[in-house]
């Protein structure tokens, strides 16, 4: 018997290292509940640092630092108003892409529930 998954994979089913570091970072900035927040209110409208910080429950500081990583890379955009940074995402594949993976979540949760619900009745 052979396995269809016998032997080395080719040059194009590898993932490169430079794909795999960029994947993870954004997995990762993903994985901040406060950030993924902030993104997702970004995604919808622009807001000012305030008004995200107020949003998720944290200090303005907090919420910056949450935030600088993205604006350095160039993920999100600032311009001052008056005494307010006001923070606007323009990437719609970001855009997209956050969607798909609350989306995406919200999947896997309705899949649990189910499971969990058929695993109670037949424990009944």
């Amino acid at each position: 018997m052979t396995s269809e998954y016998a032997g080395s994979p080719t040059r194009e089913e590898i993932i490169s290292n430079d794909l795999l570091d960029m994947s993870m970072t954004i997995l990762k900035t993903l994985s901040d509940p406060a950030r993924l927040q902030m993104l997702w209110a970004l995604s919808r409208a622009e807001h000012s640092l305030s008004e995200l910080a107020q949003y998720v429950g944290v200090s303005p500081t907090v919420a910056g630092q949450l935030l600088a990583r993205l604006r350095t890379t160039g993920v999100l955009q600032t311009r001052k108003s008056g005494r307010h940074v006001i923070y606007s995402m323009q990437d719609e594949r970001l855009k997209l892409f956050i969607g798909q993976a609350l989306d995406f979540a919200e999947y896997r949760l309705a899949v649990s529930n189910q499971d969990e619900s058929v695993s109670q009745v037949s424990s009944s």
